[in-house]
């Protein structure tokens, strides 16, 4: 049997599938369908970025305003601690007479008889010594005194005294080297013009030192 060519096995195919009579029409051709074609992605029109905005200049306020006056600040005094001690005399021998006295009776020491024969007694003139007032009422302090003026030697009437420096224990009429600097310790003025055995022992002490 001869072979079959393509076109009668279609035909032959055609006929046993369709009893209708098939008319082919002139000029079409039975090609397989090819798939539709996608268009392809039409690219998206570039999105333009719009370029920041520039910022405002910022405004220099230290220079771009109108020159104003500057403010006037009160001066206000700057407050002082008060003084520890009120001292009165020339000093001229560096003799400190240490007191804790009302003010108005430490204005009257530099006159008072009775400690005027005081240092007449050792060889001293008023203008000699300095009148030393603790009007703080706190225990004086040696090296305060000596910062407030010229210091050779300390006579106290009843002002007690300290000091960061080595010495002996501070006792009444008995004289006590602090530094290089005597010390004599006496009941107060008032209390010793009337009392004869405090004035010897105070006499006692003083010759110890200026005698």
């Amino acid at each position: 049997m001869a072979g079959l060519q393509a076109d009668d096995i279609n035909d032959a195919f055609l006929q046993n599938l369709f009893t209708e009579t098939i008319y082919m029409v002139e000029g079409e051709t039975h090609e397989p369908a090819q798939p539709e074609e996608v268009p392809a992605p039409v690219a998206s029109a570039e999105v333009a970025v719009a370029a920041p905005e520039k910022p405002a200049p910022v405004k220099n306020l230290i220079t771009d305003h109108k020159p104003v006056s500057t403010p006037v600040i009160p001066h206000l005094p700057v407050p002082t601690a008060p003084a520890k001690y009120k001292i009165a005399g020339t000093n001229d021998k560096g003799i400190a007479i240490l007191v804790t006295v009302p003010d108005a009776e430490f204005e009257k020491l530099p006159q008072l008889e009775f400690l005027q024969k005081i240092l007449y007694a050792i060889g001293l003139k008023p203008t000699d010594v300095a009148y030393v007032n603790n009007v703080s009422g706190a225990i004086a302090r040696f090296e305060d005194l000596q910062q407030e003026l010229q210091l050779s030697y300390i006579i106290s009437f009843a002002s007690r005294l300290e000091t960061a420096l080595p010495h002996d224990k501070f006792t009444l009429y008995h004289p006590v080297m602090v530094g290089e600097i005597p010390v004599v310790f006496s009941q107060a003025l008032a209390k010793l013009e009337n009392d004869v055995e405090q004035k010897k022992l105070l006499w006692n002490a003083l010759r110890q030192v200026f005698l």
